[in-house]
């Protein structure tokens, strides 16, 4: 939990107690969300409940923003919303970009066939002692051509398609095994297809 800023003037928002703190308990820990909101000046008099029936539900609604501590914090304030997350400014901050896919199945993700033919090589070129193990890894990683990667991000993208449009996860399986479309099943293909589940 690092520092940030918030409100008009930028005013310092640290996410941990002082080492100054008067309560020695709480020194170097972590603060709380009620801490939070109280030096937010959004934490009201009568209090809030940390979780309202709604949001544990999932249920979205974007006029709700003050039924529960969770929403107030997270939901309204700029600074968390425009805080990215560590990796993400790590990898940043390195000169490259950062994607973050959404959580899907993993055959939906190239990235999955890449490791899985990385460790491939890794198990059978490993004498299995630490120094070897460490100089396998980055090996097994070179080991993987752009081609290969390139054939993984075209299926990839087959698969994404057919998900997009619904069709059933057997027939997505027999349409990307038997049609090799340059990133997409041919539409006369997806009619059959849909056709066949409709059925």
């Amino acid at each position: 939990m690092r520092n940030t800023y918030f409100g008009p003037n930028n005013q310092l928002q640290t996410m941990v107690f002082l080492i100054t703190y008067h309560d020695e308990k709480l020194r170097g820990k972590p603060k709380g969300i009620k801490q939070v909101l109280i030096e937010y000046e959004k934490w009201p008099p009568g209090g809030l409940i940390l979780d309202c029936k709604e949001c544990k539900e999932k249920i979205q609604d974007i006029s709700r923003t003050t039924c529960c501590a969770r929403q107030v914090i997270i939901s309204l304030e700029p600074n968390f919303i425009a805080q990215k997350g560590a990796i993400k400014e790590l990898i940043e901050n390195a000169g490259h970009k950062c994607i973050f896919s959404p959580k899907f199945h993993c055959k939906l993700n190239f990235i999955e066939r890449y490791w899985g033919v990385a460790k491939r090589y890794s198990c059978e070129n490993c004498d299995y002692l630490w120094k070897g193990l460490q100089k396998i890894v980055y090996e097994s990683l070179n080991s993987v051509n752009l081609t290969t990667i390139r054939k993984f991000s075209r299926k990839f993208w087959c698969y994404m398609d057919l998900c997009r449009k619904d069709i059933d996860r057997k027939l997505v399986e027999y349409a990307i095994k038997k049609y090799k479309s340059h990133r997409r099943i041919p539409e006369c293909v997806l009619e059959e297809l849909n056709k066949f589940t409709n059925d």
